[in-house]
């Protein structure tokens, strides 16, 4: 049988801040999906439209210990336990993604940090490390040019005249135009407004 020897890393900032599991994780589990719809179709029945693929998932538990030991760890001199879980928590929080890197393995992509479960018992801090693939994604502004149908008078259809409506109260003067004007038409006397 070969041996493989894989390193666990995880760095932030383009590895301005770098950790690399002391111990590595007796598996890894991976998640690999797809998108899919599923239509009624009139006389066919159900169809399937296959879509993009989905961000892969990363999950993995280990234990970070507090001291060295030969047996289990992979190297000296790492962090303790305390720093890593502050470590975690803070590239979490910064909103940004980290980067995820298994050597000998095809695992080198930037990740979020989805779920960091753990147990310290004051000495080794035993945690579960969920991790989904990041997609960074470039937004560019493009000028649009867009036609409107007119309706045959030269004029687009929302910019025809419409009657509004006015909550303002009307002054005095402008209730009497109205009934002046009501009144020349001929139609019965009404008495004027005060």
């Amino acid at each position: 049988m070969k041996f493989k020897h894989l390193e666990f890393w995880l760095t932030w900032n383009n590895n301005a801040e770098k950790l690399r599991l002391p111990i590595l994780p007796p598996k890894i589990s991976v998640k690999v999906g797809h998108q899919y719809t599923d239509i009624e179709l009139v006389g066919i029945g159900e169809a399937t439209i296959i879509g993009d693929p989905t961000l892969e998932e990363y999950s993995f538990s280990t234990v970070w210990p507090e001291q060295y030991d030969s047996g289990i760890c992979d190297y000296d001199g790492f962090p303790s336990p305390e720093e890593f879980i502050a470590t975690i928590k803070r590239w979490k929080n910064t909103g940004y993604p980290i980067r995820f890197t298994v050597t000998g393995s095809s695992i080198n992509t930037p990740v979020t940090i989805r779920d960091f479960p753990y147990d310290w018992d004051g000495f080794d801090v035993e945690f579960s490390l969920t991790l989904k693939e990041y997609r960074f994604v470039t937004l560019e502004s493009t000028k649009v040019n867009i036609q409107f149908q007119t309706t045959g008078k030269g004029k687009r259809p929302d910019t025809q005249s419409a009657n509004v409506s006015s909550t303002k109260k009307k002054k005095d003067k402008d209730k009497e135009k109205l009934v002046e004007k009501y009144l020349s038409r001929g139609k019965p006397q009404l008495n004027k407004l005060q």
